[in-house]
């Protein structure tokens, strides 16, 4: 199952953050440009809770994380992250996951099919579901294209999302937080459209952050990971941050 692992240990490295870097997109010269977001026929199943895009991203992932059984695991701890609560898992709700893969225009994946990570699918549903339009946000079956779409639409005015590294923003109640995957070296700087995971914070609180996303341990998961005296993201090698990206939507 390609999944994230839980076996990763905690780093525990220096408060004290490096320097960030310019953010430039740099691709492989063999990638070719991903044009303009592709038109879908695919709709929400409901209008969005909240008359505000960000609140209803947050709700909507909440609630999918209730409907699959409120699956929790801890990264702030020394050792291996810890499963709180084990939810329901992914062969035991096919046709949600399902849901999630329509909204990629993926339709004949289902929970069944637990070799293709689904967890891009997830986002990508929930930020549609919200009410977000396709020129604000593009979904995709892979985390790292709308990330590079992301980093490429906030160059012109009225971006919805703005990508940061980690040491220039401290997570807020609906944004991003997306991490390289399997060992593929994704970057702000190197957006080389390799393996990657992103979660929608919930909720902060002093030294943690909550966070949900999918296809995590196989289930839609609410993943606590640890903050600095700063508020920024402490590095851990479970989940490689390489940005966070802050949610502009009213």
């Amino acid at each position: 199952m390609r999944r994230l692992t839980l076996a990763a240990f905690l780093v525990l490295g220096a408060c004290a953050q490096p320097t960030a870097p310019t953010k430039t997109a740099v691709q492989a010269s063999s990638l070719a440009p991903l044009g303009a977001c592709p038109a879908s026929s695919w709709r929400p199943e409901a209008p969005p809770p909240s008359s505000s895009a960000r609140d209803s991203m947050v709700l909507l992932a909440v609630q999918e994380w209730f409907r699959f059984g409120r699956q929790t695991i801890d990264f702030t701890q020394p050792g291996e992250p810890r499963v709180e609560i084990l939810g329901v898992q992914e062969t035991n709700a096919p046709e949600r996951i399902n849901d999630y893969w329509k909204s990629v225009d993926r339709p004949k994946l289902t929970g069944l099919d637990t070799e293709v990570p689904w967890s891009a699918a997830f986002i990508s549903w929930v930020v549609e579901s919200a009410g977000v339009p396709r020129e604000k946000f593009c979904p995709d079956a892979r985390h790292t294209i709308y990330v590079e779409r992301i980093v490429l639409r906030e160059k012109r005015p009225g971006a919805a999302f703005v990508a940061h590294h980690v040491n220039e923003r401290a997570p807020r109640v609906g944004d991003l937080l997306c991490a390289a995957r399997d060992g593929s070296g994704t970057t702000l700087e190197n957006l080389n459209r390799g393996p990657g995971h992103c979660d929608i914070v919930v909720e902060v609180r002093p030294g943690k952050v909550h966070a949900i996303g999918g296809n995590v341990h196989d289930s839609v998961t609410r993943s606590v990971f640890p903050l600095d005296e700063k508020g920024f993201l402490s590095p851990i090698a479970a989940r490689p941050f390489f940005t966070v990206i802050e949610n502009k939507l009213p």
